[in-house]
């Protein structure tokens, strides 16, 4: 028991350094290229480092875990890959992992709403003062005032919802299957019409002739390889082994990271980001607070 539970600290402090760094990677990434080819990159390049990783396990392949393995591609991968990219094109990477602390909320909400999940007073206010707070860190400008990127930072909050789904689908439905049996399908249903995608744009026009283009894709590839692939494996583990809640919660210091990597790169910090990133800090705590949420029908 003590060393599952150290494990499952283990695991949930590398997702956070690895995680925490991928707000500035995609950052870097967007220097070369635009955030339809951003996303195909990163999902092109995990897709072919995770299955190498899994590639004596497709034998081990259910059928029947396909379509859940599937919708695990596309909202935990696929579809917030781009509304990241995009996001960030006019927010800054710090406010971007702030905004990613909204994990948990969406966890909760939806495994209430769909999974017949257990909602108590507490939860409730914590939602709520979560999500006042994610308003704040949307509307708030970091100059002051409020902000005119609203719908830039809705579609992180969009794409906070799309982890929820994934998490819920992965603890309900593939607790049997290996995690990087469930990456590499996961990111190969997702990769392989990226790849197509991406054979039409002018990706390799770009790759050899902008010069700001290597070294931004150098940032997308480690992205791919540990923010995607490989951390993608850790995280089902940890679903898996720790639970949903405890998982998601690798957003309480995530944004840590991401804000010590953007102020290192010049960005402006609002004092009252940080206000309004405690209120989401805070309002997940209340959901999870003494233990985890009586999810009936994850935990059987």
């Amino acid at each position: 028991m003590k060393n599952l539970l150290s494990l499952k600290w283990v695991m949930l402090i590398l997702l956070t350094l690895i995680w925490g760094s991928s707000f500035i990677l995609m950052k870097r990434g967007l220097t070369g290229f635009p955030p339809d080819q951003v996303a195909a990159i990163r999902m092109v390049i995990a897709c072919f480092a995770s299955s190498l990783l899994a590639i004596r396990r497709f034998k081990n392949l259910k059928l029947s875990a396909i379509k859940y393995m599937a919708v695990v591609g596309a909202v935990g991968s696929g579809i917030p890959a781009f509304l990241f990219a995009e996001a960030q094109t006019r927010i800054s990477s710090s406010l971007a992992g702030m905004l990613n602390a909204l994990t948990p909320l969406f966890t909760m909400l939806i495994g209430v709403f769909f999974f017949h999940s257990k909602f108590s007073k507490r939860q409730t206010i914590g939602v709520m003062i979560g999500f006042i707070g994610a308003a704040g860190l949307v509307f708030i400008r970091s100059g002051g005032g409020l902000s005119i990127e609203a719908g830039f930072a809705a579609l992180i909050v969009i794409a906070t919802c799309c982890y929820g789904i994934s998490v819920n689908t992965i603890k309900t439905f593939l607790a049997d299957q290996d995690a990087l049996l469930i990456s590499a399908i996961a990111l190969m249903i997702v990769g392989i019409p990226y790849g197509i995608y991406l054979s039409t744009t002018d990706f390799t026009h770009r790759l050899f002739h902008l010069p700001e283009a290597k070294m931004a894709f150098l940032s997308l590839a480690t992205l791919s390889i540990f923010g995607t692939a490989l951390s993608n494996i850790l995280y089902f583990n940890l679903v898996k082994t720790a639970g949903p809640l405890f998982a998601s919660a690798v957003t309480y210091t995530m944004p840590v990271i991401a804000l010590a990597w953007g102020l290192a790169d010049g960005e402006l910090l609002n004092p009252m980001h940080l206000i309004a990133l405690f209120a989401i800090l805070g309002g997940v705590a209340l959901i999870s607070w003494k233990g985890e949420l009586k999810l009936d029908r994850l935990w059987k």
